[in-house]
């Protein structure tokens, strides 16, 4: 049987003179924006995967997405995914997403003046090496964070599912409702840098342990399912004896790959786009200029892919 993803990568080069008037298209404000797709906007769901820095590759997709004046239906998303999804859900258009995170990381200064808390907490309260990590992720979001994030899972535009994993019960977790920013916190908190979060008595890390790339969770939403994967489809040639940081940020990155392969061997989303960012570091967050441009071909790919499945449908 020809799978939908394969069906959707051969008719892709045969698509472009449909999008002629689509691509290239300015970022709409989404409040205004008419569906270029008609009432086909809506009629899928949006994975969004972790990978730490080379999630910034999401943020093309979101811009894809303004430009066509589409929104899914339900979103999900682990660790990064789930930080960009939430801001997109909240409703923050691509352009807005991709202008925070630039500035963010490429002010420097502005970065650290933001990280000297203004309101009565201290440096205390991101680093206490009492605690299991060095780095309160609640904290640091609170920090950081643009003011648009919605404050609780009812407040968002577009209903989502985060993802964390329990760390006593070693399961998946799917959070969907309640304080957003817990939420987040949770499906981020690597271990080591950033300290478990807990909701609900349950102790919770990184969701990218159990299910970097969440297309499944959509599964029983009726949608048309599209994921998006960041743990990278192509690598390094780097041949030097990696550092012990470097050998941990690796592997968990290689965790997260293994574990997507391995999920895709039984089940796809009907698409899936792969980024091409895996010559770039988990960690690589100052680098997210390079990350945006590589990331840059699979706006298009995600236009033409979105509107083949949505016409066929």
């Amino acid at each position: 049987m020809i799978k939908r993803r394969d069906f959707m990568i051969a008719a892709a080069a045969g698509s472009a003179a449909t999008l002629s008037g689509i691509q290239g298209a300015p970022a709409q404000d989404r409040s205004e924006a008419t569906p270029a797709l008609g009432s086909k906007s809506g009629d899928f769901a949006l994975a969004l995967g972790g990978g730490a820095a080379k999630a910034f590759a999401h943020i093309p997709i979101l811009e894809a997405m303004d430009e066509l004046g589409v929104q899914p239906a339900v979103m999900s998303g682990t660790s990064m995914g789930a930080i960009l999804g939430a801001f997109y859900s909240s409703g923050m258009t691509g352009g807005e997403i991709r202008e925070y995170a630039l500035d963010l990381l490429t002010q420097k200064t502005e970065l650290f003046r933001k990280l000297f808390l203004s309101d009565g907490k201290t440096w205390s309260s991101l680093l206490d090496l009492g605690r299991p990590s060095i780095i309160d992720p609640v904290v640091l979001f609170e920090t950081i964070f643009p003011d648009m994030l919605a404050q609780n899972f009812a407040d968002l535009r577009i209903p989502m599912k985060i993802i964390a994993t329990d760390f006593y019960n070693q399961s998946q977790v799917t959070l969907t409702e309640g304080p957003l920013l817990p939420a987040i916190a949770a499906s981020s908190a690597l271990p080591m840098l950033l300290t478990p979060v807990q909701i609900n008595r349950r102790i919770l890390i990184d969701g990218g342990f159990v299910n970097p790339t969440p297309f499944d969770v959509l599964r029983d939403t009726g949608y048309l399912t599209v994921g998006v994967d960041v743990t990278g489809s192509e690598y390094s040639e780097q041949q030097d004896l990696p550092s012990g940081m470097e050998t941990w940020i690796g592997s968990f990155s290689i965790t997260l790959h293994s574990l997507v392969a391995a999920k895709l061997a039984v089940s796809q989303p009907d698409l899936l786009i792969e980024p091409a960012i895996g010559g770039f570091s988990t960690m690589d967050f100052f680098k997210i200029e390079d990350i945006l441009e590589a990331a840059a071909p699979s706006k298009d790919e995600f236009k033409r892919g979105l509107t083949l499945l949505l016409d066929a449908r």
